[in-house]
């Protein structure tokens, strides 16, 4: 298959229109709720990054033996995590585990779109939960933590599964590229 003249390359429908430039950190003086969701966008934005260059077999390959993960197993925590502390621990509703206690595990090159669409479907669900929090002190439906407390955990799970997802990426390319 070839993609933009390049030969070999497989597209993945759910990535078509993925922003994959880099981009600046969050200006640190804006006001603290438009300083966190900033954060969080970047950070989202950055494991996102990840996924470039990479065709679906790759992105289910575990490519750091003995470790059994995969950057489309960290993309399906990420779906969870989305789920269980945006989505439903802010807006409440029922919680739904959709990968089961072990969301690490499992996908294949068959199921990378279908995943890819459950996780950009599950990140525009809690954007739109987010935009309708009162202010950063207020409470989820689901959890009862705050905004401010859910936000920062956020931030914490992209930063730390985008390190992950970055080293298992140049794995699966078997080459360091930018």
């Amino acid at each position: 298959m070839s993609v933009g003249g390049i030969v070999g390359i497989v597209t993945i429908e759910a990535l078509a229109d993925v922003d994959f430039s880099a981009w600046q950190e969050p200006d640190p003086d804006l006001e603290p709720r438009a300083f966190l969701e900033a954060w969080l966008r970047y950070q989202r934005h950055e494991f996102q990054r990840k996924l470039r260059d990479l065709d679906p077999g790759q992105l289910a390959h575990w490519s750091i033996p003995p470790v059994e993960l995969s950057v489309l197993g960290l993309v399906r925590h990420m779906t969870q995590m989305e789920h269980v502390w945006l989505t439903c621990g802010l807006g409440g509703g029922e919680m739904v585990l959709r990968y089961g206690e072990d969301d690490y595990a499992g996908g294949s090159a068959a199921t990378v779109d279908e995943d890819l669409r459950w996780y950009f479907h599950e990140v525009d669900r809690a954007e739109a939960v987010v935009a309708g929090m009162a202010s950063l002190d207020a409470r989820g439906l689901g959890h009862s933590r705050s905004l401010r407390a859910t936000l920062v955990k956020m931030i914490d799970e992209y930063a730390l599964h985008a390190g992950q997802a970055h080293m298992l990426r140049f794995a699966a390319l078997g080459e360091m590229i930018r």
